[in-house]
Formats: structure tokens, sequence, C-alpha cells
């Protein structure tokens, strides 16, 4: 049992079930190529989950609340199709090289994936996580919110 579905096994035994958005361009059986956790040094309590899954960068972002049983709200960042480099890890990943190259694919494709994940971190902090405006440049999708578990609607993406 892979790491997501641990997670929608976890959310199952709260009365959360999960759903697939129509516009994800990925199956829920993807695996990640890499998976990264962080602890966040600038948001007390804030956990990150960098991922490269399908050949595209996501980064979860785990901040904590208050309220709900869960004890957290998640959302998925993704680069919108806008950003050059969603192309950067499409090309590396299908780029048959030397064995060399090969053998320096995976630590090249982990510190590619931190860059890109401190780039999508720095933008959705400068978004609003309540109004859910952010920049062009990311795409943010709420996964688990504790405001739309409100009044017994759990649901999460």
């Amino acid at each position: 049992m892979n790491i997501d579905e641990q997670f929608e096994h976890f959310l199952a035994g709260l009365g959360v079930e999960m759903e697939q958005p129509e516009d994800r361009q990925y199956s829920g059986d993807s695996i990640p190529e890499i998976s990264i956790f962080q602890a966040s040094r600038d948001h007390y309590g804030v956990f990150y989950r960098l991922d490269i899954i399908d050949q595209r960068p996501e980064l979860r972002i785990m901040l904590p609340v208050d309220k709900g049983d869960a004890k957290m709200d998640i959302y998925l960042v993704r680069l919108s199709e806008r950003t050059p480099l969603n192309e950067s890890f499409v090309r590396m990943s299908m780029y048959e090289g030397s064995g060399a190259y090969e053998q320096g694919r995976d630590a090249a494709l982990q510190h590619l994936l931190y860059a890109a994940a401190e780039m999508m971190k720095q933008l959705f902090w400068s978004g609003d996580v309540q109004s859910m405006v952010f920049p062009p440049e990311i795409e943010v999708y709420p996964i688990l919110v504790e405001a739309q578990r409100h009044n017994g609607k759990k649901w999460a993406r």
C-alpha cells in the first residue's frame, strides 16, 4: 500500500471520502518518481511533501488548524502550464544519456525538485489561502480543508 492509499484509508476512518478532480492529468495510482518530506523553516507546524509525479513537480502543504479530526489543512500546489520549468522535468526524465548521466539523474531530479518547490512555496505564501487567490504561475487545489468540512460536509480531493 503506497503513501496515498494509506492516507486515503486514514481519511476513510474519519468519514472523509476521497474524490478525484477532473482537471488532474494523472490517476490516483501514479507512483511518485521522487518523494521528499520537509518541515517548514519559516512557518511553525507546517510540513511539505515534494513529489515528481508523471514527470511533473507537486507540492503538498500541510497546515496545522485547531479544528477537525485531522487538525490540518492540506493543499496541492502544481506549477501552471505557463511555466517553462515543467518541461525541464519531462525532458530530464525522457533523456537517455551516458552511464554517468544515468547514475546522477535521481540526484539531479531531487535538486531540481527542491528548486521548483522553493518557487512554489514562495508563490503559495504570497497568495491568499482564505480566498484561494494565488499568482498565475501556480495551481492550488484544496485536498483537505477544515472550512469545507464545516457542518458535517466532509470531503477531500
